[in-house]
């Protein structure tokens, strides 16, 4: 597909109404402003580096029938590293561990790279 018919796709006559079209990128500042102008996304959301409370909320949900206390444990460890984690570095972990909360919480360290 070419630039020209991405952007016919998007909004051109034989585009559809009333739909959402979600993109995603690492490097907003690299799409050429044809790509992202008003009317074609009307709305910009970064989502950022998770925080503790996010990684403590995200290891509950993954993990529901642990305590509290553990999903604290797991977010302190995270934060201790020094470098926050994204959302989808979280999800590989937990998928990695994915019957195994205390595995998750022990091997911690594999969330660096």
């Amino acid at each position: 597909m070419t630039f020209s018919g991405l952007l016919n796709t998007l909004d051109g006559v034989a585009s559809s109404e009333e739909r959402l079209v979600f993109m995603t990128t690492n490097h907003l500042d690299r799409l050429d402003p044809a790509l992202i102008r008003p009317g074609r996304v009307d709305v910009k959301q970064e989502i950022g580096l998770a925080s503790k409370s996010q990684v403590s909320k995200m290891f509950s949900r993954f993990y529901p029938d642990e305590i509290p206390s553990q999903a604290e444990e797991f977010a302190d460890k995270v934060m201790k590293l020094g470098q926050r984690k994204s959302i989808a570095q979280l999800q590989g972990h937990f998928l990695l561990f994915k019957n195994d909360s205390t595995g998750a919480i022990e091997n911690v360290e594999l969330l660096r790279y």
